[in-house]
C-alpha cells in the first residue's frame, strides 16, 4: 500500500522540472512555479514500492518526484498483455486514465515518490490554480498521444516490441552510464510483460538481440543495452 503524508512547505520540490510539454508553451511554463506551490498545498505527497500500484480515482492526477512508474494499460504479468505506454521520471504529470474510459495502470520500477492531488481537494486547487484548466486538456492530449503511439509499436515484430521497451528503459534517468552500455535494474520477465510478448517468442526475440550485441542479460535482474550497432562500410 502507498504511504501518504500531507505536505507543507516546498521542502525542495520547487525545483522539479517541468513536462516537455509545458516548457514549450511560453503561456504555461510561466505558471509553472505557481501550479507547483498549489500541488505542494492541496496535494500530498506518497511513496509507492516496487511490487506495489499507484491507485487514483479518474479525476485525480500527480506529479513525479523521484523515481519511475510504468503506465501501461493492464498490470504487467496480466494474461492480457500489458502495453507499455510510458515510463513516467521526474517532473512528469499523469493521470490515471486515457480519453476518460481506458484505465492506466502506475506500476514503479523502484522505490517512487509522487505528489499527488486528490479527490477531495480538488475543488481547491483549481481555485486557486484557474490555469489548471489549460493544462489538463494538453496533458490528457499527450498521453493519449503516447497510448498512441504504444498501440503502433505494439504491431511490429516481438524482437522490436522488445527493442523498443529496453531503449525507452536504457533512456530513463534509473539506468546507468557504464562501458558496457547503459544498465538497467531488470529482468527478461519484466520486459517481455512490459512488451505484451508471449514467453516462448519472447526467448527467441531475446536470443536475436544478444547475438545481434545490442542486449546483455547479467542475472535474473540486471542487463547491460547498447542499443542497434552501425555496421561501417565495407
Amino acid at each position: 500500500m502507498a504511504s501518504s503524508i500531507s505536505f507543507v512547505g516546498s521542502n525542495g520540490l520547487m525545483d522539479v522540472p517541468a513536462p516537455p510539454w509545458i516548457r514549450t508553451d511560453a503561456i504555461l511554463f510561466a505558471s509553472w512555479g505557481q501550479l507547483l506551490l498549489a500541488m505542494i498545498k492541496h496535494g500530498a505527497v506518497e511513496t509507492v514500492r516496487k511490487g506495489e500500484q499507484l491507485s487514483m480515482k479518474p479525476a485525480e492526477f500527480g506529479l513525479l518526484i523521484d523515481g519511475g512508474l510504468y503506465a501501461t494499460d493492464s498490470p504487467p504479468g496480466n494474461e492480457s498483455r500489458a502495453l507499455l505506454i510510458d515510463f513516467l521520471r521526474r517532473g512528469d504529470l499523469f493521470i490515471p486514465t486515457i480519453s476518460g474510459n481506458l484505465k492506466i495502470t502506475l506500476t514503479p520500477h523502484c522505490k517512487t515518490t509522487c505528489l499527488i492531488v486528490r479527490e477531495a481537494a480538488l475543488g481547491a486547487f483549481k481555485a486557486e490554480f484557474e490555469t489548471w484548466d489549460m493544462c489538463e486538456p494538453i496533458l490528457c492530449a499527450d498521453m493519449a498521444q503516447a497510448y498512441s503511439q504504444a498501440v503502433s509499436a505494439s504491431i511490429g515484430k516481438d524482437q522490436d516490441k522488445i527493442r523498443r521497451v529496453l531503449s525507452i528503459m536504457a533512456s530513463h534517468p534509473t539506468a546507468i552510464d557504464s562501458k558496457l552500455g547503459r544498465e538497467i535494474e531488470a529482468g527478461k520477465q519484466l520486459i517481455r510483460d512490459l512488451a505484451g510478448v508471449q514467453k516462448r517468442s519472447a526467448t527467441r526475440a531475446f536470443r536475436f538481440l544478444e547475438d545481434a550485441g545490442e542486449v546483455s542479460f547479467y542475472g535474473y535482474k540486471r542487463l547491460f543495452y547498447r542499443g542497434q550497432q552501425a555496421h561501417p562500410q565495407a
